[in-house]
């Protein structure tokens, strides 16, 4: 007697892609996990792998995951779904192209505002700013360093989105540079406000540094703890 192919509802699909979307599962994750039931991945992208193997399973479960899809916002990268991909990747159970792959699945147009589409700021700006410049050039301890930050109570989502930058060494050298050059002429804020707005969307207003940096003015040697504190 065949064994029969146990019963699968379009919820089974649904779920699978938002666990995904949202972080909490793997690509290998998840190919593991429907190997049994499912053929073999015919796209690398795994929404659309899912989506196409549940049309084929059942023509109405491609209507009901479409609609579910559009009317939920359980479909993006949360902060717990990118610690348990980065803490995958720091096992090796996923590469960086799988943890790039997952970040930038959502995509933006050129005229879109990034701001908002995730529930929490420090993981968008992560997925859609952080990631994709530097992704080629992070070592093994900053993989270890982000999830060390990510694993932190969420605080200042400015400070989050500083500290994240600060990663990169290059970047704490460009912080330091216009932090002192500010001190040596406070008056002008214009090199300042370029550089915080540049790199950060903020202006010296909105740095959340700026009562510490002013109150450094007569002692510029104290801009390393300052850069210290930054990195959080």
């Amino acid at each position: 007697m065949k064994d029969k192919v146990p019963y699968i509802a379009s919820t089974y699909f649904i779920s699978l892609i938002k666990a995904y979307l949202q972080g909490h599962k793997t690509k290998p994750e998840i190919l593991a996990e429907t190997a049994d039931l499912l053929p073999p991945a015919r796209y690398n992208e795994v929404s659309r792998f899912l989506t196409a193997a549940a049309h084929q399973m059942n023509d109405a479960f491609y209507a009901d995951i479409v609609d579910s899809m559009q009317h939920t916002s359980g479909t993006v990268p949360t902060r717990n779904g990118l610690i348990h991909h980065l803490e995958a990747l720091l096992r090796g159970d996923i590469s960086v192209q799988e943890l790039l792959d997952w970040a930038t699945w959502y995509t933006i147009a050129e005229d879109q505002l990034s701001a908002g589409i995730m529930d929490d700021f420090a993981v968008e700006f992560f997925c859609f700013d952080f990631l994709p410049v530097h992704y080629e050039a992070l070592t093994e301890e900053q993989f270890r360093q982000l999830l060390h930050l990510f694993r932190k109570v969420p605080q200042d989502p400015l400070k989050e989105k500083i500290a994240i930058t600060l990663i990169i060494e290059k970047e704490r050298q460009h912080f330091l540079y216009f932090l002192r050059s500010f001190l040596e002429q406070p008056q002008h804020t214009d090199a300042l406000d370029s550089y915080l707005m540049g790199k950060f969307g903020m202006d010296h207003r909105s740095f959340p540094y700026m009562s510490e940096l002013t109150a450094m003015s007569q002692h510029p040697e104290q801009l390393e703890q300052l850069l210290e504190q930054a990195r959080l």
